[in-house]
């Protein structure tokens, strides 16, 4: 997934650099060149931004989930979550077994 990301910001930062040099720069006759550096560039930033996207979103998943387990626990969580988490704790409860 991260891969598309990256392709997508390079594309449109390559394509946008391809625009922007033909309106601007009529003279120059190979904006292939600017192009591929700005893509080149724009990958060193998506990878970092993604990477850091990447481990935010694992680190909430990670709590949200520790949240959701500790069903007798009370945990500090935002009101709307703490909606979908009282909804979801009476499913979690495992049924009690007779004998």
């Amino acid at each position: 997934m991260m891969m598309l990301g990256k392709g997508t910001i390079m594309g449109v930062s390559a394509y946008a650099t391809i625009v922007y040099i033909k309106a601007s720069f009529p003279t120059v006759e190979q904006p292939l060149i600017p192009a591929m550096m700005v893509a080149l560039v724009a990958y060193v930033v998506a990878s970092l931004f993604l990477s850091i996207f990447s481990f935010s979103a694992t680190a909430i998943l990670h709590c949200f989930i520790m949240a959701e387990d500790s069903v007798g626990c009370h945990v500090p969580s935002p009101k709307g979550l703490q909606k979908f988490l009282d909804a979801n704790s009476e499913v979690a409860k495992p049924e009690k077994k007779e004998e």
